[in-house]
């Protein structure tokens, strides 16, 4: 039996009557996973604030075992895998205390976009909740936002396919492993995310597992947990898009919710969600920007870039190493251009009278947020 990394991250979910939380607290004590199976260590006795109780039944060569088939199939399908304590671990997820400790995922996306929403709603979309998610991402497609949801049917399903026409980049999580697509009627759909740069699919579940009522909640907390905002687009009194919105409000993130007419069965859940000052009110994408504020950061963007057109020589050398290290002593700068400072001290001047750099304490520099 291999006893590689991977086996040992694999066989710490699959131990009886450890959680994720409880996970947590035991590669904080022991500082490994590796640590964890280490035979020589007790962890009944050696894990303060553990009852004993909790490891009676405590197994670790059972859970290395289960773990050989799952990472078998992990390598024979080239299948990735992303750990609690891995560095590009999703950083918005990883503020979670429930978040999961591992993750199987396909496709090439980014884990820490810049900016990251959830679209969520009911599985019985109407053409008014389509009419909504055209017009939403067709709004946000130029703001480089990535969208997650649930690969279900209706909202779901529609905004990932929207997605991949907008050229949006999207990731559909799972409420079962890998080994298969629920709904089938997705898989097609599930295939085109994998092979499209900045999109795929991801999950906490390893293959075998089914798409069980129980799975989905588990499934939403990952979409609420890996985004900055949570938008809902049309959903019943009740369902997991409620589930998914209140998770986002626990995690202290945005959620936003589009008014229906009071008399449609799939508006009542965003209604309530309003209502209940559980959900900013938006009725366009446009709100949504102005609410993200991503315009603002965009027109900055735009207002640098055109006064950078019109730069050359060592004043457009200054800006990009400037811009590559954020901020930067005159001295630094010297060695790195390889230029006097009594050169770049003049340089630097009319770089600040054009607003393109501005002054900070400790005698840096850094690039001017017009």
């Amino acid at each position: 039996m291999k006893n590689n990394r991977l086996n040992h991250q694999v066989a710490l979910t699959l131990m009886e009557g450890i959680g994720v939380k409880n996970a947590k607290v035991l590669l904080a004590y022991l500082g490994s996973v590796e640590n964890i199976f280490d035979a020589t260590i007790n962890l009944r006795t050696e894990i303060p604030g553990f009852a004993k109780e909790r490891f009676r039944e405590l197994n670790r060569d059972i859970a290395l075992e289960k773990a050989v088939s799952i990472v078998d199939f992990v390598h024979k399908n080239g299948i990735d895998t992303t750990f609690f304590t891995d560095q590009h671990y999703p950083r918005r997820l990883k503020e979670c205390g429930d978040s999961p400790v591992l993750m199987y995922h396909r496709g090439n996306f980014d884990f820490n976009p810049r900016k990251s929403i959830a679209i969520v709603g009911t599985r019985n979309m109407t053409s008014y909740g389509k009419q909504l998610i055209n017009e939403l991402l067709a709004t946000i497609a130029p703001y480089n936002v990535q969208v997650v949801s649930g690969l279900a049917y209706g909202v779901d399903g529609y905004a990932h396919t929207k997605c991949l026409e907008l050229g949006i980049p999207t990731i559909g999580v799972l409420g079962h492993g890998l080994d298969r697509i629920y709904p089938v009627q997705h898989k097609k759909l599930a295939k085109k995310m994998v092979e499209t740069e900045g999109c795929g699919v991801l999950t906490e579940f390893p293959q075998n597992t089914k798409p069980d009522r129980e799975n989905f909640p588990q499934r939403n907390r990952i979409v609420a947990g890996m985004t900055d905002a949570t938008i809902v687009v049309e959903s019943g009194e009740r369902g997991g898009s409620l589930i998914t919105a209140l998770l986002a409000n626990d995690y202290n993130r945005d959620v936003y919710a589009f008014p229906g007419n009071v008399e449609r069965p799939f508006s009542m859940g965003c209604n309530h969600l309003i209502a209940s000052d559980k959900a900013h009110l938006i009725t366009s994408g446009k709100d949504l920007v102005r609410l993200m504020e991503w315009e603002k950061e965009s027109n900055e963007k735009s207002v640098q870039t055109n006064l950078f057109e019109g730069l050359e020589g060592d004043e457009k050398t200054i800006v990009t190493t400037i811009k590559e290290f954020e901020k930067i002593s005159l001295d630094v700068l010297s060695v790195r251009l390889k230029k006097p400072v009594h050169l770049l001290s003049s340089l630097l001047l009319g770089l600040e009278l054009k607003g393109i750099v501005m002054t900070l304490p400790g005698k840096k520099y850094a690039l001017s947020r017009l």
